[in-house]
């Protein structure tokens, strides 16, 4: 794209796109607050504003401009064809009617359906391409609050187009036992290819093997303990249906030890139930208390660092 038409793009979705999240809105959405992207801060310094047909931002403590200023900032780039093939490489489709007081159409540019987190029929996603994980990384390392070096050890940018409707996207990626992706943004959850759990193998030789529901759980493991990679082996379900599946790989490998880390929600204590009938109360050890109060092991790292 040109400079003229990345001047046209639409700031609160680039800022999505990067894992930063609005905190209040204003003059019917023209204008849009965030926590700085630039610095650690509890109240919003930094807002953008859709002015003269473009969006322009602003930040007190810092400067100004364009979208094409944003990302020279953003990414300490010097030159402006940087920022330009940085947005090349983050729009696939062209996104360049903006998003004026139109909050659904900032979740549209990731998401194919209405709600959150719910998946599109089944072999509606072909897979384009994957690449080391980029554009993402601010996403899982800000809003996820996940380690960078972690994250860029396991995870994957997964390009992929929904042939329902012709359009692509991109998301956080892992791959699973069988060949496919479990994949995650901002604004839904989904898989590519077959869905099947994941083994990631431990750098130890362990008689003992973890156990997660999904991919951010294990990742938030792994900062929260300070882990460039874990000692035990380790299955991530990635779905609580897939508990069966996980149990007759833990059942072959004659693991001595499970330590669970699933959610503290019925569906979790199901899972963990189940574990403990098919191994018995000595071997399955649940860890959840470890993040009681909450949810999961995400949502506890996340509040931790807030």
């Amino acid at each position: 794209m040109n400079s003229e038409q990345a001047k046209k793009l639409s700031l609160p979705d680039i800022l999505s796109r990067l894992g930063h999240q609005p905190v209040n809105t204003a003059k019917g959405g023209r204008e849009v607050w965030y926590l700085s992207p630039f610095r650690p801060e509890k109240e919003p310094s930094f807002h953008t504003s859709f002015l003269g047909g473009k969006w322009i931002w602003n930040d007190f403590g810092d400067i100004g401009g364009t979208v094409i200023d944003f990302v020279m900032r953003y990414q300490n780039y010097t030159k402006i064809s940087q920022a330009l093939a940085f947005l090349d490489k983050m729009y696939i489709v062209n996104p360049y009617k903006p998003a004026v007081g139109n909050n659904k159409r900032l979740k549209n540019h990731f998401s194919f359906q209405q709600q959150r987190h719910e998946e599109p029929p089944e072999n509606t996603l072909k897979l384009d391409r994957v690449e080391p994980i980029k554009l993402m990384l601010p996403y899982i390392t800000e809003a996820r609050k996940i380690a960078s070096s972690v994250a860029k050890r396991y995870l994957l940018d997964v390009h992929f187009e929904n042939l329902t409707t012709g359009k692509k996207y991109f998301a956080a990626g892992i791959a699973n036992r069988a060949g496919g992706y479990e994949i995650r943004n901002p604004f839904f959850k989904s898989s590519i290819g077959k869905k099947d759990i994941t083994l990631i193998k431990g750098q130890g030789q362990t008689a003992s093997i973890l156990a997660f529901e999904g991919f951010i759980d294990f990742l938030s493991y792994l900062t929260d303990k300070n882990l460039e990679a874990p000692v035990e082996d380790t299955v991530i379900l990635n779905s609580a249906s897939f508990g069966k599946s996980a149990m007759e790989l833990i059942e072959q490998g004659a693991y001595q030890q499970i330590f669970t880390f699933f959610d503290n929600d019925k569906t979790g204590q199901g899972v963990t139930a189940s574990f403990r009938e098919k191994f018995g109360e000595g071997k399955v050890q649940a860890m959840n208390g470890l993040y009681e109060g909450v949810r999961d092991y995400n949502e506890k790292l996340v509040d931790h660092n807030k």
